[in-house]
């Protein structure tokens, strides 16, 4: 099995950028769901920027790389649903903590969909 690292990362910067925005403007605060705009805002301006200067052009270059060109393969998904149940039994568990946080929590999805899209197979291989 091949690891798909270019995939993930270009499919999922979007998210690690919100991410990082998150961080950096609402650090772990467990109150921080009213301050979610900003970084929202961020991460509208960094998707259409980053979508017409670096997404488009690299995939008419490289259209294999497209998102619908790959599939999730057997073991994505088993890590997948078990990285978000251990991401929700910690959420609930935590739900008052620092752990609980809108930067912890999408941190964790974020590297969920790395995880599950680093793990992905092109069509064309599972066709053979």
């Amino acid at each position: 099995m091949k690891i798909e690292w270019r995939f993930s990362l270009i499919n999922n910067l979007p998210l690690i950028a919100l991410w990082i925005s998150l961080l950096a403007f609402n650090g772990l605060s467990p109150q921080g769901w009213q301050q979610f705009l900003a970084p929202l805002a961020i991460l509208g301006a960094f998707w259409i920027i980053y979508y017409l200067v670096f997404e488009r052009p690299y995939f008419n270059h490289h259209p294999e790389q497209r998102p619908g060109n790959h599939v999730i393969s057997g073991l994505g998904w088993i890590m997948m649903v078990i990285l978000v149940m251990v991401a929700v039994i910690v959420l609930l568990k935590f739900n008052q903590s620092t752990i609980a946080s809108p930067a912890s929590l999408l941190g964790s999805f974020t590297l969920i969909s790395l995880l599950r899209d680093l793990l992905s197979v092109k069509k064309l291989a599972v066709e053979k």
